[in-house]
């Protein structure tokens, strides 16, 4: 990501790693892993209804909103909202299935988005900043499922919780 990339104008490299660093996934991060995590990212420009994810395809990066709402979509049905500082598509980085929803712009958007190659990329030339991103991954990935198992009806998150 660079500054002279029109593409990039009104996003300095200092308001980027803010906004990264500000997203529960990369809140570990230090300053110059952050700053390194950043220059893989490009910034998007998406319009109100545009799909930026298909439901069913492979996941090809992880975005994170700067500025708009989008919404998730699963067979028809909005699943939530996320806005400005929330990511999605964070799956797609750790493995090769399908997505499970689609997530569209719910109003005009602005969203970084980190590409899968130049992730591995960078993954792969720092182990350090792999175990933290992995961890976080992890963590991300509980507090959703804690989340999710209180729609579940209690016999069923008994069944759950000991399996």
């Amino acid at each position: 990501m660079t500054g002279s990339d029109p593409l990039f104008e009104g996003l300095g490299e200092q308001d980027g790693i803010e906004l990264v660093q500000r997203t529960p996934l990369f809140h570990s991060l230090n300053f110059d892993e952050t700053r390194r995590l950043f220059r893989a990212a490009r910034l998007e420009r998406r319009e109100a209804g545009a799909t930026i994810v298909e439901a069913n395809a492979i996941g090809e990066a992880l975005y994170i909103v700067k500025e708009g709402t989008v919404r998730v979509v699963r067979d028809g049905t909005v699943l939530g909202a996320l806005g400005a500082g929330e990511l999605f598509g964070e799956m797609s980085l750790v493995d090769d299935l399908f997505t499970s929803a689609s997530v569209e712009a719910e109003t005009d958007v602005e969203l970084i988005v980190v590409p899968r190659a130049a992730f591995e990329l960078l993954i792969a030339s720092d182990l350090g900043l792999a175990v933290k991103v992995y961890r976080a991954f992890c963590r991300t990935l509980s507090d959703r499922l804690r989340r999710a198992n209180v729609f579940l009806p209690a016999e069923q998150r008994l069944r759950h919780a000991v399996q």
